[in-house]
């Protein structure tokens, strides 16, 4: 696959997930992926597989998060053959009625033309303090 191809992949995964567009976020994922997550936040580990990661990761993040009010800006992405590189931002409202602006640098694998694993990194101490104080 080219990285024209994986780098149209991972975006579109983005747009998904933005959108909160289940089918398309999971369509775009192997069965085994995996998702990381460094730190000591309630979210943070390694979740293994679809079920797993909209259940447990998602199911724990998301209710932090004002319904509908989730926005990924991708700033940057770089893509090599099997490999993309993402600067993104996450703004939103918290459940508690705060600004949630953050930056992020995700990195994605791919295999056969599908997402195989996500390593997420971000300003975990302003998300601990913002998001899940």
């Amino acid at each position: 696959m080219s990285a024209a191809d994986s780098k149209k992949i991972v975006l579109e995964f983005i747009k998904a997930l933005s959108n909160g567009d289940v089918d398309g976020v999971t369509g775009a994922m192997t069965e085994d992926i995996t998702w990381w997550l460094p730190g000591s936040l309630p979210v943070s580990g390694t979740y293994t597989g679809k079920k797993e990661i909209l259940e447990d990761f998602f199911g724990t993040a998301f209710p932090f998060f004002e319904p509908d009010t989730l926005n990924i800006t991708v700033q940057r992405a770089v893509a090599e053959e099997d490999s993309v590189a993402v600067e993104w931002q996450v703004s939103a409202r918290t459940a508690k009625g705060m600004a949630y602006d953050n930056y992020y640098h995700v990195s994605f694998d791919l295999r056969d033309g599908k997402i195989c694993a996500i390593r997420e990194y971000l300003d975990s101490l302003y998300a601990k303090e913002v998001l899940f104080a």
